[in-house]
């Protein structure tokens, strides 16, 4: 997996859980983005989301997060996040 599908997989993990992101975390989020630390955005990202308890996780982003783990782009800690967020429960209807 080169740099780029990394950052397209960082942003499309914001695009999904940005709104579980405090003021805080949502400027380190960008600021992480922007110096292409992705692996440190991904790991906010993730842990907001567990802490919020959603939304859930697309299989598609899921699949493409697992191949990160796989790869070792992402810390091992990253492995039980993405675990934990995509066991979210869904939304409620």
């Amino acid at each position: 997996m080169d740099s780029s599908e990394w950052s397209n997989v960082a942003w499309d993990l914001v695009e999904h859980g940005r709104a579980t992101l405090t003021i805080a975390e949502l400027n380190a989020v960008f600021v992480r983005l922007g110096i292409g630390d992705y692996n440190d955005a991904i790991e906010i990202l993730l842990k907001s989301i567990v802490r919020a308890a959603g939304p859930r996780l697309p299989d598609q982003l899921v699949e493409r997060l697992t191949r990160l783990v796989q790869v070792q782009y992402l810390d091992p800690g990253c492995a039980d996040l993405l675990a934990r967020a995509s066991r979210n429960p869904p939304p409620a209807q």
